[in-house]
Parts: C-alpha cells; structure tokens; sequence
C-alpha cells in the first residue's frame, strides 16, 4: 500500500492538492502563477488553506506543495484568500 493512497486532498483554485507533509504533491512550479508567491519560509495563504511550498533542488522545474486548513472564523475569514487574482 502507499502512503498517498492513505493522504487525503482538497481542491485550491482547480488544483488537488495534498494535506500531508510526509508525502506532498509534485506539482509545476507554474503553480505559483495561480496562487502567488511563497514568503520567506515557504507558505502562501489562499482560499481558507495555508499551502506550504518547498522548491526541489535537483529540478527547478518542480515544486512541492501540501495544504493545511485554516479555521474558519468570521473576523479572519476575509484575510485568508489569495491576494492576487
């Protein structure tokens, strides 16, 4: 069995996208062109996830990128969407 038959996914702006670390999705890094840019430790807040994105360093070509759910609270509900369109 593998470990990303046993990972759940969410959809990020018409991307499915994995919640967990030990085994995140392998994505293009034209990715960043849909959710913006990273800041410096790597996360990007966009549609009620914090998705943390981590450069390979053999390929510069592919990204890693795992979702973590933000809670939904009414005062921070607004802060958490992308900040490009």
């Amino acid at each position: 069995m593998s470990i990303r038959e046993c990972v759940d996914y969410v959809w990020v702006r018409g991307t499915c996208i994995s919640t967990a670390m030990i085994a995140p999705s392998t994505l293009h890094v034209t990715v960043v062109h849909t959710f913006g840019l990273p800041n410096r430790h790597g996360i990007i807040s966009c549609d009620g996830h914090l998705l943390h994105l981590r450069f390979d360093h053999r390929d510069d070509r592919i990204v890693y990128v795992w979702a973590q759910p933000v809670e939904n609270d009414d005062e921070l509900s607004a802060a958490w969407h992308c900040t490009i369109s």
